[in-house]
């Protein structure tokens, strides 16, 4: 269920995915374990984005190296089609991986009905330090709001900044998303495990 009336031509997302793998480290407790909770892909996919969607409107999705495939599930689900991504190379990062060493991070970019290309004049890859834990470069919300589309939701959001809304566990919500299977808003019906990284 949605309560809002409003529809949004931009959706940013970081969803807090589940990492199976618990064990990602010589530590044997590395990655985001204990430091917030995630949620379960199906969880994830049954989120009503579609009731916040403006029928032409982009969603901005990020995903990690090893949880690609459930990245793109996650676009579908949500009712919109791959276009083209976004890479962030992490710098002083040494990464993590059983194949190699990840460093890198993904901002897919799926399209709902008649949305123009952009035609920006900027590389789809930006090199930059890593911040606080899956925090996410402002680079990549710059690169979002030279669409010039609005209006602009983040879900899953840390901070609120001029020019968005939000939803999330983090912040004070601007709306109330619920889904099936989320008890509370922000998607307090989570699991404390591990959330990827590359």
């Amino acid at each position: 269920m949605v309560i809002i009336n409003k529809k949004y031509k931009i959706i940013y997302a970081d969803p807090p995915y589940l990492y199976k793998n618990k064990n990602t480290g010589g530590s044997m407790i590395s990655g985001a374990i204990a430091k917030y909770p995630v949620m379960d892909l199906q969880d994830i996919l049954e989120l009503p984005v579609k009731e916040i969607a403006h029928k032409d409107s982009c969603l901005f999705l990020w995903v990690t190296v090893p949880l690609i495939q459930e990245g793109f599930q996650v676009l579908n689900a949500w009712g919109f089609k791959y276009k083209t991504m976004l890479t962030w190379r992490k710098i002083m990062s040494l990464g993590m991986g059983y194949w190699y060493r990840g460093q890198t991070e993904h901002l897919l970019l799926g399209i709902k009905g008649k949305v123009k290309a952009f035609r920006i004049q900027k590389p789809n890859f930006i090199q930059c330090k890593v911040g606080k834990h899956s925090q996410k470069p402002q680079e990549f919300r710059g690169l979002i709001e030279m669409t010039g589309l609005n209006p602009k939701i983040e879900l899953f959001a840390r901070e609120k900044h001029k020019g968005w809304d939000v939803w999330g566990n983090e912040v004070e919500s601007d709306i109330i998303l619920k889904g099936e299977n989320q008890k509370s808003e922000g998607g307090s019906n989570v699991k404390k495990e591990t959330k990827t990284k590359d």
